[in-house]
Parts: structure tokens; sequence; C-alpha cells
């Protein structure tokens, strides 16, 4: 007992002033961080060094100095004038979520952002990504990187292999952006973007779809130490098609993909090779897959049936094991329903809570354990599900420039 006394004190011994000072401003609140920077010049230097920034981004993904959970929020809402005309009206928000310990009481406060993206009437913002509290989004026809908590974005240079502008003339290139991915790469040290890219020509000069040919896709890989993009190798099938907003595990970026079946589709940032991971097979059952989220360190997949007779749908929530970019397994996590009121899941903000959107369009918690659904009061009440996005977020000062 001396020993381990004695040993405690000389470590209390050793730490400097200085050391103390980083722990307490690693704990602090970005939004507080932001502060401190303007009262002393030694403390900006401090917080804006990397090491420091690491530590507060461990503090902050470990939730050590908190009993709640950040989600970011951004819907959209068509705002139409008199005239007729519209615009496209983006909200971003912040929701803490936590609940009593005792009485299991749902507690959440919404903190609504105000970021200056660079948007037209019509343009619309859509996460993309997310890695290390910074987001990869579109905003028109722009990809931007952007810090939510420092109100920070960047927008990156053009494509090497969209062009500019769509063709006129029968069997001309045409390419569409179809599917985008962010995150970190731990072996270059660097973030990295990654965009899939769907060609096709038409063989006609009406440029009608039955006269459509596929063609193989492309990608390309944008880095912030280079700030330019690079063609890499891509080989999946011409029938490919990718609906879901990417989700960064560990050195992997990941998308829910369709071609003759249903799979997903992984990335990974170090070698920069496309892989395949089959989904469980639920087609017998009447079950379909439509996306994938996190859940804790886990990728989570979703699927669901419909239940025409009394307009109910019943759930699944599958989570991946074991994924060494080559093999994985799947394990049944969760059973939802039947209910009459799921519109679809968002994300786990606990282990036993799913924040989801009901059929109303309302945002629910609802526990897994209790089967208790409870609404969330976030305005602006929306007209389409699908401006609906939700991600766990952790508040960073990590900056790409």
């Amino acid at each position: 007992m001396w020993n381990k006394t004695t040993k405690m004190s000389q470590v209390h011994e050793n730490e400097t002033l200085e050391d103390r000072v980083v722990e307490i401003l690693s704990r602090l609140l970005p939004k507080s961080l932001m502060r401190f920077k303007c009262i002393r010049k030694s403390w900006c230097t401090l917080i804006n060094s990397p090491s420091f920034v690491a530590k507060q981004l461990s503090n902050s993904v470990d939730n050590k100095f908190s009993s709640s959970t950040c989600i970011l929020l951004n819907r959209s809402q068509t705002h139409v004038f008199p005239d007729n005309s519209w615009k496209q009206e983006v909200f971003w928000s912040m929701i803490n979520l936590s609940i009593d310990s005792d009485e299991h009481n749902l507690h959440y406060d919404v903190e609504d952002l105000n970021i200056p993206f660079p948007l037209e009437d019509h343009d619309y913002v859509l996460i993309l990504g997310y890695c290390n509290g910074i987001v990869c989004v579109t905003a028109g026809k722009n990809i931007l990187l952007c810090n939510p908590t420092t109100r920070e974005f960047m927008r990156l240079p053009s494509s090497c292999l969209l062009l500019p502008s769509r063709p006129k003339g029968k069997f001309e290139l045409e390419t569409v952006f179809r599917a985008l991915g962010f995150g970190y790469d731990c072996k270059a040290k660097e973030y990295k973007v990654v965009q899939i890219i769907e060609n096709s020509e038409y063989s006609d000069d009406e440029r009608t779809y039955y006269h459509r040919i596929p063609l193989p896709h492309t990608a390309e890989v944008y880095t912030t130490a280079a700030n330019s993009w690079r063609e890499i190798k891509i080989d999946i099938s011409t029938k490919t098609y990718s609906c879901s907003c990417q989700v960064y595990l560990k050195g992997f970026c990941y998308w829910y993909a369709t071609d003759a079946e249903e799979y997903i589709l992984s990335f990974d940032l170090g070698d920069e090779i496309f892989h395949r991971i089959q989904l469980p097979s639920r087609r017998e059952s009447g079950f379909k897959f439509y996306y994938i989220f996190l859940r804790n360190e886990s990728l989570a997949s979703f699927c669901s049936r419909y239940d025409r007779s009394d307009k109910s749908e019943s759930c699944e929530i599958w989570v991946m094991h074991n994924y060494d970019g080559v093999k994985s397994s799947w394990t049944k996590l969760l059973i939802i329903g039947p209910l009459q009121a799921i519109g679809k899941p968002l994300t786990f903000w606990k282990s036993d809570e799913l924040l989801m959107l009901a059929s109303d369009e309302r945002a629910t918690s609802y526990n897994s354990s209790t089967g208790n659904l409870k609404y969330l009061h976030i305005p602006p009440i929306l007209n389409r599900v699908v401006d609906f996005q939700a991600l766990i977020y952790v508040k960073s000062i990590v900056s790409f420039k």
C-alpha cells in the first residue's frame, strides 16, 4: 500500500503545471476552447497543436466527461413563395440526449447551427461522410469538408473525372456522381475523400433511357495533403447502385449497394482497394435491406418487411463482426415490431436506445428493452422524410486546413 501511494505521489510530483493545464483544457467543450485561444498567445499555440487536438478528440470520443450523447441533424424543407417560386431551406442542429439513471426519463436539448453553406436557392445539403467531428457534404454542386463545431468549412477542388456539363450528342460520355466516402487514413495520417462515378453513353440523339449504354464505373481519391484528386482502380458491376450515406469505421468506408443482389461495398483507405461484403440472406422471409449505420464500434444494417393487411412494418437490425477486409460474420441484434409507426431507424445513441423517424416524420427514441416510443420535438415539421439525416456526433476542434 505504501509503495502504491509513493508511486502515485511521484507521478503528481513529476507532472508539470503545463501538463495540468493541458489536461484541464482538453476536457473543455470546443466552444470554450475557441474563446480561450483569444486569451493568451501561448494557449492559442497549445490548442492549435496536433498533440492537443488529438487529446481533445480522444476525450470526446471516449465521452468520459459527459453523460449525454450528441447527435447531428441535417434536414431541409421546401419553402414556396406566393409567386410559386421556391427555395430549399437547410436546417442543421445538434441534439444532446440523456436518460436519468434512476427514473429512466428522456431529456434532450436542441442547438440550432448557422453554417454559411455556399448555396443557390434550389440547392440542398446532404451528409455523405463523417469522421472525427468533420462531415463531408454535398452542397449543390460543391463537395465540402465541414466542422459544425468550429463552423469551419472548405470547398474541395473540381473532380478530375466528372465532366463539367452534360453531353448533347449520341455516343458522347456522360458522367454522374454515384457515391462518396470520407475518412482517416491511419497509415498516411491524412483525411481522404473517395468518389465513385457512373459512366454511360446513348445510342440516339434524343438520349432516351432505353438507348442508354452503361459503361464501367470510375473512381477518384482526394487527399488533404495534396489538395487534389487522382484516379484509382475500381471494378464493380455497371448495374451497381448505391443509395446510402457512407459509414466510416476503423480505416474503411462502407456503402449499402445493390446490383442483382444487395451487398455492402467497402473501401480500404490505406491500400485504396474496394471489396464486396455479403449481407445476410433474408429474401425468403420477405425482408429487404435498405441501408447501413453505426452501432458502437460495429457496422449495422437495417432490413424491413411491410404487411399490407394491417399496414404494419417489422424491422431487423443486423450487426457485422470480425471484418478483416475479406471475410465477415453477421448477428441479428434486434427485432422491432410489427409496428404501424415505423418510418426508419436513424442511429443507436445508446446500447438500447434507437433514434428513429416515425411514419408521421417525427423523430422518436425507441427503447429496445421496453419497446417504448418517445417523441422528440425538433422543429420545423418536415415535408419529406428523405431530407432527414442523423448521426452520432463527436464535438472536436480538428481542422482540415
